[in-house]
């Protein structure tokens, strides 16, 4: 089974009042509109909160897992450059510890970028995502010229598997990019509340949001809402392009990208694309948002379609 068409999202609350950023700031699985699915989760959404703290105490150690492949030469097997893109509160080493070595380790070159920075010097995608759709052309530019490649295949997370979607359709990436693979990204905005569960999954996300104003400290968070202008913008682009190999491998529990089914890609005739839900491949699996980029099933997904 794969994903059905995106829905649209319900109505969600505007952006927090800056005077209270934090209030109502819940621990880890009561992020959920009924206690039994809190009761259920808890334990998985304590685990991915587990995981993000592991993975970024691994980041800051194995330095040479974060360099990027910039002076090893790509193979005819895998002609082109793997750029891998964080989410919302992510950084370029955390995110991807865990798809890395197994990209690597599976004959890719990896190039990884940090964008959105503002104000933390630790984690990003907290910046206008205009400008971060920028920044990563002008990476995927630098990619294409250090390696002589003529297109990369981008694997995005969260806002990495959306804003793409900008770089794509309004800065000439269509031309650049060969393969796209979004795990849960946001294709069609969050709501207020996903932005928050989010966040209290994030090691010191919470400190960012208690800096002050929400828009000032995160100009991303009111535009990755589905009601904002930017989401309608992004819309306008259209949310595919011909030529383009698109694969989302989505989670029935994701916790933050609510529903579920809004990750999803509309299916277009003459365009490649590919709707995935990890349940299919595992019904027994309840991975949430923040562990996606950790889960072995959803990197394997990942292997799979960046070999078709």
């Amino acid at each position: 089974m794969t994903l059905p068409q995106p829905p649209k999202l319900p109505n969600a609350p505007k952006i927090p009042d800056p005077s209270k950023a934090t209030e109502g700031f819940k621990i880890p699985g009561l992020n959920s509109a009924d206690i039994l699915t809190d009761v259920t989760e808890a334990p998985h959404r304590l685990h991915a909160l587990a995981q993000a703290g592991a993975a970024q105490t691994i980041a800051v150690v194995d330095i040479d897992g974060g360099e990027d492949d910039w002076d090893k030469p790509l193979s005819e097997e895998h002609p082109r450059p793997v750029v891998l893109v964080h989410g919302t509160f992510g950084n370029r080493g955390y995110t991807w510890t865990s798809a890395t070595p197994l990209l690597r380790e599976n004959g890719y070159r990896v190039f990884k970028l940090d964008y959105g920075q503002h104000i933390n010097p630790v984690i990003f995608g907290l910046g206008d995502i205009k400008k971060s759709a920028q920044q990563l052309s002008d990476f995927v530019d630098k990619v294409l010229s250090r390696t002589g490649a003529e297109k990369v295949d981008l694997v995005g997370f969260s806002q990495g598997g959306m804003m793409p979607r900008w770089y794509i359709g309004a800065l000439g990436g269509a031309s650049k990019v060969h393969k796209y693979i979004g795990i849960s990204p946001s294709h069609h905005g969050v709501t207020a509340q996903g932005l928050m569960n989010l966040a209290r999954q994030i090691p010191l996300a919470k400190e960012v949001l208690e800096k002050g104003a929400v828009g000032e400290v995160i100009p991303a968070w009111p535009q990755l809402q589905h009601d904002h202008e930017f989401q309608r913008e992004l819309a306008d682009l259209g949310e595919t392009v011909e030529g383009i190999h698109y694969t989302v491998i989505a989670t029935k529990y994701d916790d933050v990208v609510t529903p579920y089914e809004s990750c999803a890609l509309t299916e277009t005739e003459g365009h490649h694309i590919t709707n995935i839900i990890l349940q299919d491949i595992d019904p027994e699996d309840h991975t949430p948002h923040v562990s996606m980029p950790y889960n072995q099933t959803v990197l394997k997904e990942v292997l799979k379609a960046l070999a078709d």
